[in-house]
């Protein structure tokens, strides 16, 4: 398995849709959000526990391109990919593929590793940075 990757599976529930039968934009970041907490999941990173060592990781950019819908019932992957690492942010890139591998939506998103109690932009830990380096 490549470290720097993961693909995740969903189906679309009918709550995702709104009234033209598609999955409403807003659906997306929770299907990113979703693959990007597995993905550190899988690195042996629980992001609860980083929260409650006093870590946040805001998103601070977020950028996605719509090609074509998905609809209720559809089953398509997102594929995450580790982009950029530097000693304070993280950029991750996605490619959401249904069944027949076809690219529906590209994405890019930021975050930043913030001290939760100064709310200060921090280094990022130890832990974290050899993850990432890998």
């Amino acid at each position: 398995m490549n470290k720097k990757s993961l693909t995740k599976k969903f189906n679309v529930l009918y709550h995702q849709v709104d009234q033209m039968g598609i999955v409403h934009h807003a659906q997306y970041l929770y299907f990113l959000e979703q693959t990007r907490i597995e993905w550190l999941h899988n690195q042996g990173v629980s992001y609860a526990q980083l929260e409650r060592d006093g870590i946040l990781l805001p998103l601070t950019k977020l950028s996605i391109n719509y090609k074509s819908p998905l609809h209720f019932d559809d089953t398509f992957f997102v594929h995450l990919s580790l982009d950029f690492f530097d000693r304070s942010f993280v950029t991750f890139s996605y490619v959401i593929e249904d069944e027949k591998e076809k690219e529906l939506t590209t994405a890019t998103t930021t975050l930043v590793f913030v001290d939760a109690s100064t709310r200060k932009v921090i280094r990022c830990p130890l832990n974290l940075n050899k993850i990432f380096k890998q």
